[in-house]
């Protein structure tokens, strides 16, 4: 690995997005839905079972699986009722090579690029089932903030210190967002897995981060709303969920730095 060139790398880097996105597509999908299922029987066939269509329940034989390939090869239908195959997945699978590539471009094979690339890999998750169900699971968020923390006892994104101080800040500045909107208005604006996910990016990248990413989320939230609102694809009182939009934060932060502005 440490031999390959650099068009050997990305390519590389390539492939194994597309195979880890297909995996992310599917977790996605399934975590979400195990997390609310109360039947055992349910939980075993959504958590174990192989890949099916949604529609017709057709199981779906291996070359049906290639990332991205097979999706465009079957047009985005079922082989067997020709029914519509959502574009979530070839989106997800994509986004997931292009992040790795990313990542692997701008750190290259080192401990830097590993870090970038799970740290990506688990905000792509977070970012979807955030945006599909408006729910960050402690499943994700929590392992993310602890991997911060870990490489950062390396100083490989913050120090230590300011990688812990990162962490404990960002959770109580939107834990107290949240409880001053709520005095003033009687009502929630948003969840306390918003907290663990900009704790988690704080553990990344430092409570010196912290600022920045909140106002990239803020802008990119408000842009996203007005423009919906315009077009009238959403309404006014329509709820929005803010982990993409502290995600986009994230990701500007790691490519970028913390002194964007």
């Amino acid at each position: 690995m440490t031999e390959l060139t650099t068009t050997q790398l990305l390519i590389f880097s390539g492939i194994l997005g597309l195979v880890i996105g297909s995996f992310l597509s599917m977790l996605t999908w399934r975590l979400p839905r195990i997390m609310m299922m109360e039947e055992e029987a349910q939980f075993k066939e959504i958590s174990l079972g192989g890949s099916k269509c949604p529609q017709c329940d057709a199981s779906l034989p291996w070359y049906r699986l290639i990332p991205l390939f097979s999706w465009l090869y079957s047009k985005g239908k079922c082989h067997n009722c020709q029914s519509k195959i959502s574009p979530r997945y070839p989106i997800i699978e994509a986004s997931t090579a292009l992040f790795t590539v990313a990542c692997m471009w701008q750190f290259g094979l080192t401990t830097e690029g590993v870090a970038a690339t799970l740290f990506s890999w688990m905000l792509i998750a977070i970012f979807v089932v955030d945006y599909e169900h408006q729910l960050i699971l402690d499943n994700l968020s929590l392992p993310l903030l602890w991997l911060g923390l870990l490489f950062n006892t390396q100083t490989l994104f913050a120090t230590p210190i300011d990688a812990i101080w990162g962490a404990a800040i960002g959770y109580l500045l939107l834990w107290i967002v949240f409880h001053a909107f709520k005095l003033l208005t009687g009502k929630e604006g948003m969840g306390y897995g918003d907290f663990k996910l900009l704790a988690a990016l704080g553990a990344w990248f430092g409570f010196i981060a912290l600022p920045q990413i909140i106002l990239i989320a803020a802008v990119t939230s408000i842009l996203v709303s007005v423009i919906g609102i315009m077009l009238k694809t959403r309404g006014k009182d329509t709820p929005l969920a803010f982990g993409p939009f502290l995600a986009i934060g994230g990701w500007a932060t790691l490519f970028l730095g913390p002194n964007i502005f």
